[in-house]
């Protein structure tokens, strides 16, 4: 399990800054006589979203052991090795073993962090590529239009921020921003051939989605849907891994679909004229207490009361 976290502080104490992102980013060095730093973090051990507040100037070492991609308002230049940049000018990102030497001056900085370990398991599913490292061959994003594809998805994610503590939200955007992380910033290795992988596993999540969605009310397996749709059942659970926001497999896809079927029944049904059981085994529900809990996990609600409404 992922843990959620929601942290922020704010003060004008240097020995606090230093303090406080220290025990947030491990080895940090700040050099600043005075002014004010703020941070809301928020995230999980796979991935956080942070927004740092520099009403300073100020140097900071930091030995990144994890993934972090940045943008930021004017005033945060920063050094890694031989290149330099600033953060509003071009987003960029330091990778783990990496040295970078920020200088905030008054900026306001926007961090996605990514676990090394997640990340990879992460691009290994969508790419197919069971050897595949994550190692990025730049800094800055390989085009225009990817870098304003990968601003707007940062957007898009802070309007989920509320939301963050709900697992499922959680996991969609942790995954919709990994997924453009690693389109926009230059991967080693040949994008072509990652690419054609995606699209592949794209296509056979899609056809794999609608051929269960027709056949939900059938007595099917995972292998009818592999044979359906033109592959192995390691491929169809290979691309439900890569592609599916909710159902991470293809038995919870079609479980799922079952389910919202069940849900369509109990809304139109006449409660004089069947019963919650008789709808349940209709979709294959065998155990009535597991479609009971089930539907309420999904729905929020008693079937119950769905049917006699």
């Amino acid at each position: 399990m992922n843990e959620f976290f929601d942290t922020s502080v704010r003060t004008s104490d240097v020995a606090e800054t230093q303090a406080w992102l220290q025990a947030q980013y491990g080895q940090v060095d700040v050099q600043a006589d005075r002014g004010t730093f703020a941070e809301h973090a928020v995230g999980d051990t796979a991935f956080s979203m942070r927004r740092l507040i520099w009403q300073c100037r100020a140097e900071v070492v930091l030995e990144a052991d994890r993934f972090y991609f940045a943008t930021s308002t004017p005033g945060y230049a920063w050094t890694i090795g031989s290149e330099t940049g600033e953060y509003s000018v071009e987003p960029g990102l330091v990778q783990p073993g990496h040295e970078l030497i920020g200088r905030p001056d008054d900026t306001d900085l926007r961090l996605i962090a990514f676990d090394t370990g997640w990340l990879t398991d992460t691009a290994r599913a969508i790419y197919g590529d069971d050897e595949l490292a994550v190692r990025f061959a730049g800094t800055a994003p390989v085009s225009r239009r990817l870098r304003d594809h990968w601003l707007a998805t940062v957007r898009w994610s802070l309007t989920q921020v509320p939301l963050l503590n709900e697992p499922l939200v959680r996991a969609h955007v942790r995954r919709t921003l990994a997924t453009a992380t690693l389109e926009a910033f230059p991967l080693v290795g040949d994008p072509r051939e990652r690419r054609a992988s995606a699209i592949e596993q794209a296509s056979i999540y899609t056809s794999a989605a609608s051929w269960i969605d027709d056949h939900a009310s059938l007595p099917v397996t995972i292998d009818d849907v592999a044979r359906a749709v033109g592959t192995s059942v390691a491929g169809l659970r290979r691309a439900f891994v890569a592609n599916a926001q909710l159902s991470a497999t293809p038995e919870d896809y079609l479980s799922a679909a079952r389910l919202s079927a069940a849900h369509t029944d109990l809304v139109d049904a006449d409660p004089t004229r069947v019963s919650v059981g008789e709808i349940a085994a209709r979709w294959g529900f065998t155990d009535a207490a597991a479609f009971v809990d089930a539907y309420h996990r999904a729905y929020r609600a008693d079937p119950r009361r769905t049917l006699e409404r």
